[in-house]
Formats: structure tokens, C-alpha cells, sequence
């Protein structure tokens, strides 16, 4: 519960509800994203929202399953999630086989989460990817994975809500 007054809100729930001891305090977690609170340069304290963990998490799942393939990341930075001069709707090369399709999926699926989580920044990169989700190809998949080298240059990125009107 995210209120003015959120304990007592939340001891209220504790009489209906049995709630973990030393659960109640500031959030800390939520939906995989790192909650903190911050001090804003104007003196006012908001909270900040970060995928980090996650994003983290995910690209090291991805260079575990690459490394079976014996490929890897290349170590140089990725300033942008896809190169603009690419056009996934033109892409020709060989079709992915079933397995490899469904790793695809499930790499979309992943970059739709780290999305929600905030990471606005490789929302049309996704959103055009996923658009070839049933029958993606080799091309497609080398792309997705590269959005995944350029979050492990750019995994530190959080939202920050700042409570003061506009």
C-alpha cells in the first residue's frame, strides 16, 4: 500500500489478513523493480523505480544460453537497442527452427517485462521485434539478443516520481 499514512492502512489489512512478521515497513521490491526513495535537488523526497535487478539478471540468463552456442557479447558498447538503418520487415535471412523460435518468444517476453518495469527507452525496439514473434529468422533473433548487449551498457536507468505539482 503506497499511502500518506500506509502502515496504519496497512495494519488495518492485518486484522482480516495474517501478515508475515517484519513484513510492514517502505517498499523495497516490487513486480521485480527496485523501490527507493531519493532527495530530488529542490529538497523534496520522491520515490525511484529501477529495473536494474532484473535487467542484470536477464542479459546473464542470455550470455549463459549464448555461451552453449558458443557465442558471445561483443565487449564494445551498443549506444543504441538496434541500428536505425535496420528494417526487421525486410529481414531474408534463414527462419528460425522451432526451438530457437521458441527462445525468441521467450527473449520478447522478457524485453515486454524490463518494458513495464520502466525501461522506456527499448519500448519500439520491442514492440517491432515482437511483431515477428510467429515466424521470426536469424536476423530477427541476432537483433534481440543485441538489444540485450546494449541493456548491459545501459542497466542502470530508474523513474522518479517526483511528488511536486507540475
Amino acid at each position: 500500500a503506497i499511502h500518506a499514512d500506509g502502515p496504519s492502512i496497512l495494519e488495518e489489512i492485518g486484522n482480516y489478513f495474517r501478515l508475515k512478521p517484519g513484513s510492514l515497513g517502505p517498499p523495497k521490491l516490487y513486480l521485480g523493480g527496485k523501490v527507493s526513495r531519493i532527495k530530488l535537488p529542490n529538497d523534496v523526497w520522491a520515490y525511484a523505480f529501477s529495473a536494474t535487478q532484473y535487467v542484470k539478471e536477464a542479459v546473464h540468463n542470455v550470455e549463459s544460453y549464448l555461451k552453449t552456442m558458443d557465442y558471445k557479447f561483443s565487449s564494445k558498447a551498443q549506444h543504441t537497442p538496434i541500428p536505425t538503418s535496420y528494417h526487421p520487415e525486410l529481414d531474408s535471412t534463414p527462419e528460425l527452427n522451432d526451438k530457437e523460435t521458441k527462445y525468441y518468444q521467450s527473449l520478447i517476453g522478457i524485453l515486454r517485462w524490463i518494458v513495464e518495469l520502466g525501461r522506456l527507452d527499448i519500448n519500439f525496439e520491442t514492440s517491432i521485434m515482437s511483431s515477428h514473434c510467429m515466424m521470426p529468422r536469424v536476423g530477427h533473433l541476432m537483433h534481440v539478443i543485441n538489444i540485450f548487449r546494449y541493456l548491459k551498457h545501459h542497466a542502470n536507468a530508474r523513474l522518479i516520481f517526483d511528488p511536486t505539482y507540475p
